[in-house]
């Protein structure tokens, strides 16, 4: 009798533990496929696909899924380095590099110490940076699997070396590690993954040859599009080779083809949101405009590189903070001396900051005062004549007022970012309802809808809150 009630609670246990484990890896097939399209959503916009990252990571970790979490945070690293963001990258390469550490994946701890490597090579503490690589190899030979995945992160520490030797102005070095890098493809078996491994490595050394022979940058870079396979979108390396036939052209000062190599080139940096390197290509756009005579886009791209050099210094400043803070833990015991070292170099390094944010900003002002109402103007006309290319004058105009807007709320429609560009320009209610034909009521109707959305008080004029973005 009592064998017969254990059946019977075990089959009814069942009954009921089959639906759950059933719904339980539903949940887990859900969230990895919507990892899986985060990962494509990141390949054609970073900066959208960085929205979704910090809320899937905290879902990762509430279902326990060790692999998609270190993903997520390889790819927030990712994310922090095409940005020229260092100062955030240190944090989330340590973040990366202690969790793989505690699940034993010697793939994304490797990748970590990559990327702290490269934080470190940035504030020009190359040694740091080689001994960072050199564990990050010491790591990856522990895997005995010879899986691609191992042999694309040996790759990547290759790649990394070759950074080290740039930032230290020794490019033929550089190059010799991404021909080695170039020469480990053999190894690559399926025609397909061979191809888009040499894509990115042609583009990278024609990028290095850039400096000190530009016939090979050419060179590699035709050869870099030329075996670009189909189906991958345009990204980081083909912005690089865009800016190398650029300059290819610009030498040869046939300024007609260069200029169209470096707007294709910022058309892609726009597009997926990768900033890295995209100064060197607003240098020579406004050097090309200096030299044809055009003063206007020569004050427009000088704008935009004083605001990029000062966005990466002020990121250079705390994330040399956070070397130096990082390196104190790991040598609590190290000499006095290394740390009055770094001390001059901090002080060194806020007293650049502050001279270049004043001498930029008493510039910027001047600059932007004189050239701030002839803009609007430009932009309004545009608007009057119902000019289809308004928007894409206001963005160049104000190249960071619609991700700040979509990182406020990242459900606002285009429509909408439209909308909060009319009130940047400071247009009125009925000037609003003129240009654009609706009802004044309908346009009221949408500030306060936007209101709402943005979460602007009430007390708050909803023109000096957007001119703030």
């Amino acid at each position: 009798m009592m064998e017969k009630v254990v059946r019977l609670v075990f089959f009814f246990s069942l009954f009921f533990y089959l639906p759950v484990l059933s719904q339980s890896k539903g949940i887990h097939k859900e969230f990895k496929n919507r990892v899986a399209s985060n990962g494509e959503l990141f390949n054609m916009s970073i900066d959208r696909a960085y929205q979704q990252i910090n809320q899937l990571i905290e879902e990762s970790r509430a279902l326990k899924d060790s692999v998609s979490e270190m993903q997520l945070l390889e790819r927030k690293c990712r994310y922090f380095y095409s940005k020229n963001q260092v100062d955030s990258l240190i944090i989330s390469s340590e973040k990366l590099q202690k969790v793989s550490k505690e699940y034993n994946n010697v793939y994304y701890e490797a990748m970590g110490n990559i990327y702290i490597a490269e934080t470190y090579s940035v504030n020009k503490f190359y040694d740091k940076a080689i001994f960072y690589l050199n564990n990050a190899y010491e790591i990856l030979q522990k895997d005995q699997s010879k899986s691609k995945k191992i042999f694309f992160a040996k790759a990547n520490v290759l790649s990394s070396f070759a950074n080290v030797y740039l930032d230290k102005n020794e490019p033929r070095n550089a190059a010799r590690k991404l021909l080695e890098e170039i020469k480990s493809g053999n190894e690559l078996k399926d025609p397909k993954e061979f191809a888009s491994f040499q894509y990115l490595n042609y583009a990278n050394l024609s990028n290095i040859y850039l400096l000190y022979n530009l016939d090979s940058a050419y060179f590699y870079a035709q050869k870099s599009i030329h075996i670009k396979p189909a189906d991958i979108t345009e990204d980081k390396s083909m912005i690089d080779n865009y800016n190398v036939i650029g300059e290819y052209y610009k030498k040869r000062k046939d300024y007609s083809n260069s200029i169209k190599n470096f707007h294709e080139a910022l058309k892609i940096s726009k597009r997926i949101g990768i900033d890295l390197n995209i100064n060197n290509v607003n240098k020579s756009l406004k050097e090309i405009y200096q030299l044809t005579n055009q003063k206007d886009s020569v004050i427009f791209y000088e704008n935009k590189i004083k605001q990029y050099e000062l966005q990466l210094l002020q990121s250079k400043y705390n994330s040399l903070q956070e070397v130096i803070s990082k390196d104190q833990k790991e040598q609590s015991r190290s000499s006095g001396r290394n740390l009055l070292l770094w001390g001059i170099s901090l002080v060194l390094l806020i007293g650049c900051a502050l001279f270049f944010y004043f001498k930029f900003k008493k510039k910027k002002t001047t600059q932007i005062n004189h050239n701030l109402q002839e803009t609007y103007s430009q932009l309004i006309t545009l608007l009057q004549n119902n000019d289809p290319g308004f928007m894409f004058s206001f963005e160049n105009a104000f190249p960071l007022f619609s991700g700040k807007l979509l990182k406020l709320n990242p459900e606002l429609q285009q429509s909408e970012i439209e909308f909060c560009a009319l009130l940047k320009l400071k247009l009125t209610t009925k000037e609003i309802a003129k240009y654009t034909f609706i009802e004044t009521r309908t346009v009221q109707n949408k500030k306060y809808r936007l209101r709402k959305k943005l979460e602007i008080p009430q007390s708050v004029d909803i023109y000096n809150w957007i001119d703030g973005i």
